[in-house]
C-alpha cells in the first residue's frame, strides 16, 4: 500500500492529471486528495525552483558555458508552439491548464522561463493544483461510485 502511494505520488508530480483516476480509484477520498496534491505541490516546486539551478549548473559543469547570453537559440516548429503558448494564453492561462493539459515539469518551465517577474507564481500554481485535485478527484470518485 505504501509503495502505490509512493508511486502515485511521484506520478502526479509530473503527470497530475492522468495521475488521480487511478489514485481516485484506489484510495478513498481524503488519502486520494492528500497523495494527488501533496504530488502536485512537490513536483512544482522542484521543476519551479530547483530545475532552473540544476540546468545553471548543467551548463558551467557539463558545457563550461557560465554565460548563458552567448549560446545561439535556433527557432524550430516546438518552440514557436511554446511561444505561441504563451502569448495565446498568457500567465492565467498557463496556470490554469498545467495541471490538467500541459504537465507540471511544462507549465513549471513555461513559467519560469517566461514569467520571471512573477513572485506568485508557485502560489498561483499551487492553488491551481489544489482546486483541479479537488475537482478531478470529486468527479472521479462520483463518477465511479454512480456506474458501480
Amino acid at each position: 500500500m505504501w509503495l502505490e502511494a509512493i508511486g502515485f505520488f511521484l506520478l502526479s508530480s509530473v503527470k497530475f492529471a492522468v495521475a488521480t483516476l487511478p489514485i481516485a480509484l484506489r484510495f478513498d477520498f481524503y488519502t486520494a486528495l492528500t497523495i494527488s496534491i501533496l504530488g502536485g505541490l512537490s513536483g512544482a516546486f522542484f521543476f519551479l525552483f530547483l530545475w532552473r539551478k540544476f540546468m545553471d549548473m548543467w551548463n558551467i559543469y557539463i558545457f563550461k558555458n557560465p554565460n548563458k547570453e552567448s549560446i545561439l537559440i535556433k527557432i524550430n516548429k516546438r518552440k514557436r508552439r511554446i511561444i505561441n503558448l504563451k502569448n495565446t494564453y498568457g500567465y492565467w492561462g498557463i496556470l490554469v491548464l498545467t495541471p490538467v493539459i500541459l504537465s507540471i515539469p511544462i507549465g513549471a518551465f513555461l513559467l519560469s522561463q517566461y514569467f520571471q517577474k512573477k513572485k506568485l507564481k508557485f502560489i498561483h500554481l499551487s492553488l491551481s493544483i489544489i482546486i483541479w485535485g479537488i475537482i478531478l478527484i470529486s468527479f472521479f470518485k462520483f463518477f465511479y461510485q454512480s456506474i458501480f
